[in-house]
């Protein structure tokens, strides 16, 4: 069970975006959701992990992020957290009656 005073980290949520290039096509980039990006949460670590690609060894881990509940957050989002982005896995819910959203992100991955 979390309590608000476990929230005691800040987070900040971000959305892939469209913007033109001005030459006819766009770039995807990463902007703040619209609506209060920056949240207090409680991160735990879950896993890591130490993986070796062509590029060289690469570290992952996943947490897992408490907030409190709002509806805007999805797989397609991201966190970042202690300047690190962290894509979001998964986001439980189960009703819109919770007083806290569950979300399993993982850092040093690429959406």
């Amino acid at each position: 069970m979390v309590n608000s005073g476990d929230l005691d980290q800040r987070v900040t949520f971000q959305t892939k975006v469209n913007t033109s290039d001005g030459a006819g096509g766009s770039t995807t980039t990463w902007a703040d959701v619209a609506d209060t990006p920056t949240v207090w949460a409680q991160a735990l670590p879950l896993t890591g992990r130490e993986i070796t690609q062509e590029s060289g060894d690469a570290a992952t881990a996943e947490y897992k992020f408490t907030v409190r509940y709002r509806t805007d957050i999805s797989e397609v989002c991201r966190i970042v957290w202690n300047g690190s982005n962290h894509n979001i896995r998964r986001v439980e819910r189960t009703s819109g009656r919770e007083l806290f959203l569950v979300i399993i992100a993982e850092r040093g991955v690429s959406n």
